[in-house]
């Protein structure tokens, strides 16, 4: 079972940067990482496999949404759009 997380601020994350990378490479220490007087969550340490499980969740929810939009557009009920005014919708 991994630890609780841990929180540091980015201070003093820099301080400590290869013992934090060690906690979640080896140990399996998720980090915390805050800013400003108010400890404000910014960032975190995580080991690299909860990355790779929280990527795996994205693209398994991508699929649906993806699916759901092409129905959508086949059945009239939405247009698609071309990747230029995406693009600028975003911001890109």
């Amino acid at each position: 079972m991994a630890n609780l997380p841990l929180e540091l601020s980015v201070s003093e994350a820099r301080d400590h940067f290869s013992e934090t990378v060690n906690r979640a490479a080896y140990g399996g220490q998720a980090t915390r990482i805050t800013r400003g007087r108010r400890a404000t969550p910014a960032a975190a340490v995580v080991p690299a496999e909860w990355l790779d499980h929280y990527e795996a969740l994205l693209d398994a929810q991508d699929g649906p949404v993806a699916e759901a939009r092409l129905a959508e557009i086949r059945r009239g009920a939405a247009a698609p759009l071309a990747a230029a005014e995406v693009r600028q919708t975003l911001g890109l």
